[in-house]
């Protein structure tokens, strides 16, 4: 493994035994739950680990990990997390404290920041009211985005930089842009729209995960809830890791042929991430 790899390995090894410890479950997700069945492990080109977690055990662990002191690992919230990043409700980072890296964002900025693990939430629906569900996710979360561009500046200069720009100078000359880009308010109708069935159990046949604002199709966050349930172990570096009982489902919908390797001029990582050696 690389350095890196190493790193973000013990991170997962801090929440497994963390979910263990307190009977949550996660699941290996996307490209790590597919390196677990293809590599036994991290994609050979990649540093990346994401989780799922049902909702309910999801916020139990946000709390815990609110409230827990650890020398190494933590939470990403307050100093530990850079601006820009999704609230804890929609998407928890974990972060290590110990190391730092150089992170490359799309949109041109290089900013200090310490190794991750993504965890998030699984969300259930019914498939019956698919439409309804995406759409009013998709409305509650494009002026979420609005209202949370105006707290922090970007300094790039693409098209979402000089946006970003104009709504923050807006923002600070108009008190009615604040009231009508209130984040909070907004971050709770995209918390509300996104939860709306939880209660419904006996009617949720659809799962859903918010990694959908970072991928090209929706379609790729919106699951069968039978192929989670109760997990299974699969070995990842070595960790025997929990994964969905009904793998190759998810993967087949994620990835396509996923045993088969991409061309090579595809193998790239996920983030643009440089460890910074002290």
């Amino acid at each position: 493994m690389t350095d890196l790899q190493t790193v973000v390995l013990g991170i997962l090894k801090f929440v497994d035994e963390v979910c263990r410890e307190n009977g949550l479950t996660y699941y290996l997700a996307y490209g790590t739950l597919l390196g677990a069945v293809r590599h036994h492990g991290f994609i050979p080109w990649d540093d990346d680990i994401d989780l799922w977690m049902p909702r309910e055990d999801y916020m139990k662990l946000l709390e815990i990990l609110q409230n827990t002191q650890d020398e190494r690992y933590a939470l990403s919230t307050g100093d530990l997390k850079p601006n820009g990043d999704r609230p804890e409700v929609l998407q928890m980072r974990i972060v290590d404290k110990k190391v730092r890296i150089k992170r490359a964002y799309a949109v041109g900025e290089v900013i200090p920041y310490f190794p991750w693990v993504d965890i998030f939430a699984l969300d259930e629906y019914p498939k019956k009211s698919f439409k309804k569900y995406i759409s009013s996710f998709k409305r509650e979360l494009f002026m979420f985005k609005v209202a949370r561009s105006k707290t922090f500046l970007i300094k790039a200069k693409s098209f979402y930089g000089m946006m970003n720009r104009f709504l923050y100078f807006l923002y600070n000359k108009c008190g009615l842009l604040k009231h009508c880009l209130n984040e909070q308010k907004h971050l709770d109708k995209v918390y509300k729209a996104i939860t709306r069935y939880s209660q419904n159990k006996e009617e949720n046949d659809g799962v859903f995960c918010y990694a959908a604002v970072y991928l090209s199709r929706i379609e790729k966050c919106l699951f069968e809830t039978e192929w989670f349930g109760k997990p299974v172990e699969l070995e990842f570096e070595g960790l025997r890791c929990l994964c969905p009982r009904n793998t190759d489902s998810i993967l087949k919908k994620v990835y396509g042929d996923y045993m088969q390797l991409p061309p090579e001029d595809q193998r790239r990582k996920t983030h643009d991430v440089e460890l910074v050696v002290e």
